[in-house]
């Protein structure tokens, strides 16, 4: 005779199963979205230092783990036995965010000097040269190699150890004259270069205003806010397919709120745009220990756009080997262009300019700098075969 069931153990095993059914979708949800999976898959292996590429091919790896504009990676290489030619790829620029594409060619300046540090490691030398074809202005540099014995840079270890680190600093710990002093030397070098450090409590609190502001007016331009957010990138599967852009790992926050973030469905674009906001005034610009701002005397020459880039991959890299976090805040760079190319009034460049102090030099890029809270997670790359041509 078969046993009847009573309406309480019938609801218990019910709520068991609803339970049971629950949890493992979650935790189908957690493993489809990459919870456990964190700097790994395909996206992630160029970082890894178990690459096959041999000869020139190895500088190529090296050069695309550089700092770029939104993890755009607006690069592409021509690499041949004696040479390797550096391009922009002008399809992966950032649209009304970049309009005269400073951001791009500083980017690409990046790859330019972790490619010189990585061919003196793997013992080559070197000879730079901009600009090398004048009817292809996409080329901004050549590398020419000539086989040497190795001359490895103290910064060429860092290549690996680098990352943007977008999260909290400690505010009770301030970077010391010596780093600053250290870091401004490191770019002597570049005579078309010039480094402005904004250390007072006055001058970070006008700076840090400017760029909550700079940052409100990108927001509320329809354009410029989708361009910026095409390149946040929320699913693990267009991570490991697409391998670039920002990540949710590379946001410098805690495992807690990583893993809510990627549980919970995508968010709006205006939900993006709060979380930006939220994040530029109550953690990035509240914690800053201090902003540097890079000068040029041309801010619309693509080669001191290069040689700024590359000034700052290098202070970027002496950075990672002392514990410095460092990220760029360029939203009020940003919108001054904006204003340029619209032909609109000059309210942001003329804040820029009376940052810049300098006459005869203009502000390019500014960055912020302190010792980070938690650590940070790499961001993902193509691979050398994607930026080959």
């Amino acid at each position: 005779m078969e046993k009847q069931i009573s309406r309480r153990d019938f609801l218990k095993r019910s709520g068991a199963a609803v339970f049971i059914l629950s949890w493992a979708g979650l935790t189908w949800r957690a493993v489809d979205q990459g919870v456990f999976s964190t700097g790994k898959g395909a996206a992630y292996e160029p970082w890894d230092g178990s690459t096959e590429q041999e000869g020139a091919l190895l500088l190529v790896n090296d050069a695309i783990l550089a700092s770029n504009p939104h993890n755009t990676q607006p690069w592409l290489f021509k690499v041949n036995a004696s040479y390797i030619e550096i391009y922009a790829d002008e399809s992966r620029n950032l649209g009304s965010l970049d309009p005269l594409r400073r951001e791009m060619f500083i980017g690409l300046g990046c790859a330019i000097e972790n490619l010189m540090i990585s061919a003196n490691a793997h013992g080559y030398s070197t000879r730079l040269h901009y600009h090398p074809n004048p009817l292809d202005s996409s080329c901004i540099a050549r590398v020419e190699l000539e086989n040497e014995s190795v001359r490895k840079s103290e910064l060429y270890d860092y290549i690996p150890l680098r990352q943007t680190h977008r999260g909290a600093y400690h505010t009770d710990r301030k970077v010391s004259a010596s780093i600053l002093s250290d870091l401004e030397n490191l770019i002597l070098d570049e005579r078309l270069v010039k480094l402005n450090w904004i250390t007072t409590p006055n001058e970070k609190s006008k700076i840090s205003d400017l760029t909550v502001k700079a940052t409100e007016a990108i927001i509320a331009n329809e354009q410029m806010s989708a361009d910026s957010n095409n390149w946040f990138k929320e699913s693990w599967n267009e991570i490991q397919d697409e391998r670039d852009g920002i990540t949710l790992d590379a946001q410098g926050g805690s495992f807690f709120i990583r893993t809510l973030g990627k549980l919970l469905p995508p968010l709006s674009h205006e939900k993006n745009n709060e979380f930006w906001l939220a994040s530029t005034k109550d953690t990035q610009t509240a914690t800053a220990a201090a902003y540097g701002m890079i000068l040029v005397k041309d801010a619309e020459d693509n080669e001191q756009r290069a040689r700024a880039g590359r000034a700052w991959q290098r202070m970027h890299l002496y950075g990672a080997g002392v514990g410095l976090g460092m990220q760029p805040l360029c939203q009020l760079n940003e919108m001054a262009d904006h204003e340029k190319s619209n032909g609109l009034s000059d309210d942001f460049r003329a804040e820029l300019m009376q940052l810049t102090r300098d006459p005869g030099w203009n502000s390019i890029f500014i960055f912020r700098c302190g010792f980070p809270v938690k650590e940070t997670h790499k961001s993902p790359r193509r691979s050398v075969e994607d930026v080959v041509i």
